[in-house]
């Protein structure tokens, strides 16, 4: 469904924001800056240990467990309102609240016509991977039909109403980096994005409250010196590389980011991100060893039969020969046929043709699809046996080398069709461990595989997602695969390879021995299909094929040798 509510995406760049925080307190008849936040809890960096992170792993039971005269409830509610996706900046909000106020219960309210929406490629899982993951998370129905969204008077009456026995509310876009458990002690305590005006829903960062406490009028009271500025923050956290040694309450997040954008950027901002989603603030990088490497072997399914042309038998000799393969298995259930299948069994004594069966279910699911079944095999195999799998349109140039020491590698496919994923990964060219976890993770999926889906969303769309999610356990190898459709190519390690107009022949040039293979997904190129058009054509494609007739395995496993990458 098409995204509909204003101002969802937000233009980049986070605005200078303040969001400070006031206490009001009914038994003094006035207003008090609120200045009990325990320092000990908030304020110091242990050596190597932001204090922040402790908070996270380290939860003092008596700042949550009050006596019952202190009664604010453990409860914290969200107010969803408009047609919107559920953003993976909504997504932090939540799981901020989650890991670091660690609330009893966390209630979503909405209305039935304001549902969170789903973007048609099903990018947008947040709100489902929250409800999966977390048992105290709730959604309670405020009636059949959401008032005006941008109104800010009705939105919070709305939130005033939620309030009126007592509570947490926090704002969609809010991270907290503190927990708001010593704001429950007092009768009322709200945090606002700017203290310079009155109160208003879209200025609302939070509002604690203890039963009856949160009236209009009272909030409309609060002014300028009303405010604490002890929980402030700007876009200055994206501006530095040092996270403050104090950080501020909450930080409100008014643009979209992605897991992408944040894995390896070394700001301030992307180490709270880091923490909140993935438990630390260093940068994410694929773990690597070479104690047990990607075994030398090769993969390739071939199943319904098939005449096997030029550019399979290249494909193949490509791994014996380019990389050195000690054996390429290709999977068959029907015998291929024609010359260059017979040209094989006589010369490739290394190409053992398997006899594997169609994959009839996955998970009780029936599989009816050929990519499908190919998508589940080629992570099945790498799984059980690990090594290197290859469509039959793509060629190896080179073996993996260091490469070899990660657990998963892979690439980025370079068409922009699957909006709002920001990449998909094509694992038509791919590399695993035995017993690679992140295959594990892929297999595993399947679970939810659903027969009449997409085939892209289980080969290409849900590995990026579990990419973002466990991004230690895959390493993304721009130059693995050049991928080339419509026999034009799109490298995804130049700039603008999103963009179908820039190719190969068109400003998109590069030195084709430089990366470790070419896959061409539609069509296949004719010289690559004739043996003499390909040794009489010029071009990158024909320079490509020759190159790979050329290529000697003991000539291969000589270099490794030398190299000492053997």
């Amino acid at each position: 469904m098409v995204l509909r509510s204003k101002g969802t995406l937000i233009s980049a760049g986070v605005l200078l924001v303040t969001i400070v925080s006031v206490t009001f307190l009914l038994n003094t008849g006035s207003h008090k800056i609120d200045m009990e936040m325990s320092q000990q809890d908030t304020l110091r960096m242990k050596p190597q240990e932001h204090y922040f992170e402790r908070n996270l792993s380290h939860y003092n039971p008596s700042e949550v467990l009050l006596p019952y005269t202190e009664n604010t409830p453990d409860t914290v509610h969200v107010l969803w309102c408009g047609l919107k996706w559920f953003e993976f900046k909504h997504f932090l909000s939540l799981l901020s609240i989650m890991k670091v106020q660690q609330p009893s219960k966390v209630i979503i309210h909405y209305w039935d016509d304001n549902k969170v929406l789903r973007d048609r490629n099903d990018y947008n899982l947040w709100y489902s991977q929250l409800l999966d993951e977390y048992y105290n998370i709730v959604t309670r129905s405020r009636g059949p039909t959401a008032p005006d969204c941008e109104n800010n008077t009705i939105m919070m009456e709305n939130v005033l109403d939620i309030l009126k026995n007592g509570g947490i509310y926090v704002n969609d876009t809010i991270v907290l980096t503190h927990h708001l458990h010593h704001l429950r002690k007092l009768p009322l305590s709200v945090g606002v994005t700017n203290k310079n005006v009155p109160v208003t829903f879209k200025t609302l960062a939070y509002l604690v409250a203890k039963k009856g406490e949160a009236t209009s009028e009272k909030l409309q009271s609060l002014r300028g010196d009303d405010f604490s500025s002890s929980c402030a923050v700007s876009d200055s956290l994206e501006k530095t590389n040092t996270l403050p040694s104090v950080l501020p309450t909450c930080i409100l997040i008014q643009r979209n980011i992605i897991p992408a954008k944040i894995m390896e950027t070394k700001d301030a901002l992307s180490q709270v991100v880091r923490l909140i989603y993935y438990g630390s603030t260093k940068v994410k990088l694929p773990d690597w060893s070479m104690d047990d490497p990607i075994p030398n072997i090769g993969h390739m399914v071939l199943l319904g039969g098939y005449e096997m042309n030029l550019l399979s038998y290249l494909s193949i000799r490509s791994m014996i020969h380019c990389v050195g393969a000690e054996a390429m298995y290709i999977y068959i259930d029907v015998e291929p046929k024609g010359q260059w299948y017979e040209k094989l069994k006589a010369e490739e004594p290394r190409a053992v043709f398997v006899y594997h069966e169609w994959p009839g279910t996955v998970f009780g699911h029936p599989i009816s699809d050929g990519s499908h079944a190919s998508d589940l095999m080629r992570f099945d195999l790498l799984y059980r046996f690990g090594g290197i799998y290859v469509d039959w349109d793509a060629v190896m140039l080179r073996p993996l080398g260091h490469l070899k020491g990660y657990g998963f590698v892979t690439n980025f496919d370079w068409p922009d069709w699957h909006p709002p994923y920001p990449d998909v990964i094509n694992n038509g060219v791919s590399a695993g461990k035995k017993g690679s976890e992140f295959l594990r993770k892929s297999l595993m999926k399947f679970r939810s595989y659903n027969p009449k889906g997409d085939w892209y969303y289980m080969g290409l769309m849900m590995p990026y997602k579990l990419y973002e999610q466990y991004p230690e356990l895959v390493k993304i190898e721009r130059k693995l695969q050049v991928i080339c459709y419509m026999l034009k190519c799109h490298p995804v390690f130049l700039p603008g390879y999103h963009n179908e107009k820039i190719h190969h022949l068109n400003g998109a040039s590069f030195d084709w021995k430089e990366v470790y293979a070419f896959h061409w997904t539609q069509p296949s190129p004719p010289e690559l299909l004739n043996m003499t058009l390909l040794q009489t054509a010029k071009g990158m494609f024909a320079d490509v094929g020759r190159y790979v007739l050329s290529c000697d395995r003991k000539k291969t496993l000589a270099s490794l040798v030398g190299s000492h990458q053997l």
